[in-house]
């Protein structure tokens, strides 16, 4: 049985031997010793010799080790000229080794190409290989830049048809992945749209929830990637799929987790592309009225309600049309006096996810629109409880604060409202406010960003000269004290 100090000297004495003789005949000979002392070391461990000095495989070193070898290799040397080597060493390699292999090879320039054309069987067997519980999601990554071939894709849909019903799940999940991984790195789905409808089965399975909604998740995922690609699901009719699938649940006592993830894929897909809010405007009314009556919700629902608002409002063109549908109503200034008012109600954490949520709707919007909506959130009742809340011990909750601050301090009418206020210039000004260093930092990334939006957007931002002058005064290092009359004796 091999050690963890066993395992770590046999890492190293390979590593010396490779450095000492560099080339591809024992980079290979170094792979296959490693292949099997760690198939070796998985096999004990799973029999009742387990022992405390058993080797616990260190990712890092393998790692190391992998990419010293691979990084030598030229792409037509490594998945050409030992195309064969590969193809025998990917079916029967350790997990742990060959999620190495897959993101080392994933990453060499010039590999990708090969694996689509020359190097077609390796990209195959790598997929054959998705399905690895510990490999998998590295082989994912690697196989989405590959499913632009239809060999790939064959492979993949033999292996999904293979694997039905409930207890291949999780199989079923890896594969899937490869959908939001492509998403991440490529606007045109178009070569897996086939798997887009797979997905779209689960999601329409009644049978099987937990794998409904892990499917929504993704379908979600794909949404927040990108406008291109959440308008491929609007398209595909797959966003009507799951409207309709959300009123049919509403039905059933136990909709509330279909509920809850079908709200965050409309709230991500309304990040992506706004226009969804106008289309599918009842579940936008059902969640501006959760917000309404957070107090009434509980702790988990709560929590959801304000970080899906939080993505509904993501954009400048998302407030836009809201305004725009809630012009003749006052359902949206109902909507956003209800968010600022949450902010001082409940614990530290309701507090501290709705200032997160608050934060992210400031994150993009003009200086007219954040005037606005600060306004309707409370204006200077908002100000003062952050100010409250800022003075308190909760290390968290300053931090969301300051960045609450941050961001809202990005538009000069805003920031004209908190100058206007003396308990803010109280405190900024009062040299015992923040006694910790990080805090004191904030605080003064704060007072300066108040300086320069005077300097540079004077037009809007109606500084007193004065209180200017006492905040740039604060901003100077204090002075050193005098010497004592003994110091200046020596």
């Amino acid at each position: 049985m091999t050690s963890a100090v066993g395992y770590e000297n046999a890492i190293e004495g390979w590593r010396n031997d490779y450095v000492s003789n560099r080339n591809s005949k024992k980079g290979w000979e170094i792979l296959e010793n490693l292949v099997k002392m760690q198939t070796e070391g998985n096999q004990q461990m799973e029999t009742d010799e387990m022992s405390e000095n058993c080797a616990a495989f260190d990712d890092f070193s393998t790692n190391q080790l992998i990419k010293l070898i691979i990084g030598d290799f030229t792409v037509k040397d490594l998945l050409v000229d030992h195309q064969v080597v590969l193809l025998e060493f990917i079916p029967s390699a350790h997990p742990n080794i060959l999620r190495h292999v897959a993101h080392i090879i994933r990453e060499k320039e010039g590999a990708l190409p090969f694996l689509k054309t020359e190097s077609i069987a390796v990209g195959i067997a790598f997929a054959r290989r998705i399905t690895d519980s510990d490999a998998g999601e590295e082989i994912g990554r690697l196989l989405a830049h590959l499913v632009d071939n239809e060999k790939i894709c064959d492979e993949l849909k033999f292996i999904l048809k293979n694997n039905t019903g409930r207890n291949n799940a999780m199989n079923r999940a890896s594969i899937f992945s490869i959908a939001t991984e492509r998403a991440g790195i490529s606007a045109d789905a178009s070569c897996i749209r086939w798997l887009y409808e797979e997905i779209l089965k689960v999601v329409l399975d009644k049978e099987d929830m937990l794998a409904q909604l892990d499917a929504i998740n993704i379908f979600g995922d794909i949404a927040l990637s990108g406008k291109q690609n959440a308008e491929k699901m609007i398209e595909w009719n797959i966003v009507e799929k799951i409207s309709e699938l959300m009123e049919r649940s509403r039905q059933n006592p136990d909709h509330g987790e279909m509920h809850l993830y079908g709200t965050r894929f409309f709230c991500y897909l309304a990040r992506s592309c706004p226009q969804v809010l106008k289309t599918f405007p009842d579940f936008v009314n059902r969640l501006m009225f959760e917000i309404r009556i957070f107090n009434d919700l509980g702790i988990t629902d709560r929590l959801a309600a304000f970080d899906h608002f939080g993505c509904l409002c993501y954009s400048v063109e998302a407030k836009e049309m809201l305004e725009d549908m809630f012009k003749n109503t006052n359902t949206l200034d109902s909507t956003l006096a209800a968010a600022g008012a949450a902010f001082a109600m409940g614990s530290i954490e309701m507090k501290r996810c709705t200032i997160q949520a608050i934060t992210l709707i400031f994150e993009n919007a003009t200086d007219a629109m954040a005037s606005s909506w600060y306004g309707l959130m409370g204006d200077k009742a908002l100000t003062q409880v952050a100010l409250d809340n800022v003075k308190k011990p909760f290390p968290e909750l300053k931090n969301c604060i300051y960045d609450f601050w941050q961001q809202v301090f990005k538009y000069p009418t805003v920031v004209q409202k908190f100058i206007a206020f003396p308990g803010f210039i109280n405190w900024s000004l009062d040299e015992k406010s923040e006694n910790a260093p990080e805090y004191e930092m904030r605080k003064r990334q704060v007072i300066r960003r108040v300086i320069d939006l005077s300097e540079k957007e004077s037009n809007i931002l109606n500084a007193d000269a004065e209180l200017i002058g006492r905040l740039k005064k604060y901003l100077q290092p204090s002075a050193a004290p005098a010497p004592r009359i003994e110091e200046m004796a020596l």
